[in-house]
């Protein structure tokens, strides 16, 4: 289970590197011709630089698309919803509480809100969209961050921790499962040239916080798997 002081420096460590991406996306200057420019040379930042060289070492290394964009659906919010839903409805039904639903949809909703209001704030391009130059920021954009990226953390990280045990193997396999999961998707996600890194990094921080929130607040309120496993009836005397 994870302390109170541990939650609170999670959740302030990925919020600063979420804050540090984005004022460096604000601060990205556009174009950067397609030769060998060092960091710095030219006045752009490290991340700046690894962003645009990514993205062109991703043109280069693919050029049939159809495995990446196959992998990059299992990021998609519908996809992770059509498949998760089921169980928890059944789930639920079985141990007659709605908590495995309503902690999915809590997750869904923080999740959402958090990804969606900073890609409608910064407004970044697509690299497919601005190539050869970094990403724009104009209104309707909405890059920066993933939501792949968001949705894989902390919808399938979500089910990995409600349905396994503290301690157990099982929950060690899960959470080596959605990490292979995010990773797969973040990947497809640049080779598709879909997201800047950036973005990628930023969804995935965003992903955390949301799951870390809601495992905290099932943890506080009781509602832990073992809490909400089956008891047998008690025997009045």
């Amino acid at each position: 289970m994870m302390s109170t002081r541990r939650f609170v420096a999670t959740v302030v460590a990925l919020t600063l590197i979420i804050a540090l991406l984005a004022q460096l996306v604000i601060l990205q200057r556009g174009y950067v011709h397609d030769v060998y420019i060092l960091p710095q040379s030219d006045g752009r930042s490290w991340i700046e630089w690894f962003d645009w060289y990514s993205i062109r070492l991703a043109r280069r290394l693919v050029e049939d698309k159809t495995l990446f964009e196959a992998t990059a659906i299992l990021g998609l919010r519908g996809v992770i919803i059509s498949v998760c839903f089921p169980i928890l409805g059944w789930v639920a039904w079985k141990r007659r509480t709605w908590a495995p639903i309503v902690g999915f949809v809590i997750v869904l909703l923080f999740e959402t809100g958090l990804a969606g209001s900073m890609k409608m704030a910064m407004g970044r391009q697509f690299p497919w969209e601005s190539w050869p130059q970094m990403g724009a920021l104009q209104s309707g954009e909405l890059a920066f961050p993933s939501g792949h990226a968001t949705n894989v953390v902390a919808l399938l990280g979500y089910m990995a921790w409600y349905f396994t045990k503290i301690g157990s193997i099982m929950r060690k396999i899960a959470w080596g499962l959605v990490s292979a999961a995010s990773v797969i998707v973040s990947i497809s996600s640049w080779l598709i040239r879909t997201h800047w890194p950036t973005d990628l990094v930023a969804g995935t921080a965003y992903g955390v916080i949301a799951l870390v929130t809601v495992i905290a607040m099932f943890n506080a309120l009781g509602l832990n798997p073992s809490a909400t496993a089956p008891h047998s009836p008690t025997t009045r005397p």
